[in-house]
């Protein structure tokens, strides 16, 4: 888990500045950067530090028609800053490949022969990860100005 935090640190600072399509403040009904108590029906899921992570009971199993697993939303010092899920085989990597390309452009890749892809939206990096060996699509939403403050020095 520590490995997957700081690989997307390093991923999110090196992202384009400005959005190349739609902007997000949200993760669904989740606002970026509202603190916990402002949610219901959060499930504490395990605690890093000072980030949090919780389960939402009542949680649509899908985003855009792909059945998803593993749901959990990251709280830093109580503010909402991380939304991940993963999803299973190569017809849901395509679903979402094309919905993210369509909805945010063109994404940043960083090695060519890798299925990880950084998507802007203003102040929300989104990564979209498929492991070809595994069959998984890992998806993560991270809300940036919070995500810096998790940085060393801040």
């Amino acid at each position: 888990m520590k490995r997957f935090l700081i690989c997307l640190a390093i991923v999110l600072f090196a992202a384009p500045a400005l959005a190349q399509g739609k902007v997000e403040t949200a993760f669904r009904d989740l606002v970026f950067g509202k603190e916990l108590g402002e949610f219901k029906h959060m499930k504490p899921l395990r605690k890093q530090g000072d980030l949090e992570f919780f389960t939402r009971y009542g949680d649509d199993k899908a985003f855009q028609g792909v059945p998803v697993e593993n749901q959990a939303y990251g709280f830093f010092k109580n503010r909402f800053c991380l939304a991940l899920f993963t999803a299973k085989g190569p017809s849901s990597y395509n679903a979402l490949k094309d919905y993210f390309d369509a909805t945010y452009g063109k994404p940043s890749q960083t090695k060519a022969n890798i299925k990880q892809f950084t998507y802007t939206a203003g102040e929300v990096s989104i990564e979209l990860g498929y492991d070809d060996a595994r069959k998984i699509v890992e998806v993560s939403y991270a809300y940036r100005p919070i995500m810096r403050m998790m940085m060393p020095g801040k």
